[in-house]
């Protein structure tokens, strides 16, 4: 792949773009926090799906999935510490997203950092190893998975840990098709 320079302005109107991409399927809230980390936006998709005998009276099933993506932007290199700092403070939430009652199955979580800066490989190191998968209430209740991803712009990637790759079609589409402004 070409190295390209991007320019603040133009990581901006990436994560702006791909923020308007989610609005078609999820909630996007713009401009807030999670723990002490500022996003740029994050994404909210929740789905119910029900299963029932003859008649709605009778309900036979029922389960809940939810994905989350938080996004934010970095100019300066990323180290192994931010890694490790955006996905403690997105753990630290994890009970504020997911409904504790039987019905949930799965949430999973995504932090994305934008940056246009090299990538290190102890970097890319770590953003292999950022991956959590918590059971609630020993499974009863689902599980919660989480992932950290990178968007290095310079080099039109997306690193995420393996398990993750399927959360991150969206950008590394927009990235290889051009779709974005990068």
């Amino acid at each position: 792949m070409n190295k390209t320079k991007v320019s603040t302005k133009e990581m901006k109107e990436f994560i702006n773009d791909m923020a308007n991409q989610y609005t078609m399927q999820f909630n996007v809230y713009r401009e807030e926090r999670i723990g002490n980390t500022v996003l740029d936006f994050y994404a909210e998709f929740k789905r119910r799906d029900e299963k029932y005998l003859m008649s709605k009276s009778i309900k036979v099933w029922s389960v809940e999935n939810q994905q989350y993506a938080f996004v934010r932007h970095q100019e300066q290199a990323i180290t192994p510490t931010d890694i490790k700092k955006f996905a403690k403070d997105i753990d630290a939430r994890i009970k504020e997203f997911v409904p504790s009652k039987r019905e949930h199955m799965s949430t999973f979580f995504i932090g994305f950092i934008v940056t246009n800066q090299p990538i290190d490989k102890a970097v890319l190191k770590e953003v292999r190893k950022a991956r959590k998968l918590q059971f609630l209430k020993f499974g009863l209740h689902g599980w919660a998975d989480r992932y950290i991803a990178i968007v290095d712009l310079t080099e039109r990637i997306v690193l995420v840990n393996n398990k993750g790759r399927e959360f991150v079609k969206g950008f590394q589409d927009a990235l290889l098709k051009g779709e974005a402004r990068v």
